[in-house]
């Protein structure tokens, strides 16, 4: 019996750790989140994932590759944007490139810029 709960031990030391970028929902309403990040030599902006309240979504699978991601959330009563630009509408998104937004028929919004510090795994709360 004691080496059958050793070996279980041993098997969950060894199971890689998940990484990957979290965005959680600290607040009492519905959020709806972007994210916007550099692929190889493009960037890219995607959303929207549905946050319920006490919940987290998880827009980027996997270890970061990045320094820095970028997070745009909108609720009916509040907003955390910032000063970077990406492309976004209102609707489901994938967008390559973060320039000519509007001239590519798409809206011109802030996103906060996320410094994760080369970490491989990142949560992002959302708070009021």
């Amino acid at each position: 019996m004691k080496p059958l709960i050793l070996s279980g031990l041993l098997a969950c030391l060894t199971t890689p750790a998940l990484a990957d970028f979290r965005i959680c929902n600290e607040t009492g309403r519905k959020t709806f989140a972007a994210i916007g990040y550099k692929d190889g030599g493009e960037w890219i902006s995607e959303g929207w994932w549905t946050i319920q309240p006490g919940k987290c979504s998880v827009p980027i699978v996997g270890d970061l590759t990045n320094r820095y991601y970028y997070v745009r959330a909108e609720s009916e009563t509040g907003n955390w944007t910032g000063d970077y630009s990406f492309c976004y509408i209102t609707d489901a998104f994938t967008i390559r490139g973060d320039e000519n937004c509007t001239s590519r028929g798409y809206k011109t919004g802030g996103f906060l810029e996320i410094d994760t510090g080369d970490a491989l795994d990142w949560t992002q709360n959302l708070s009021d």
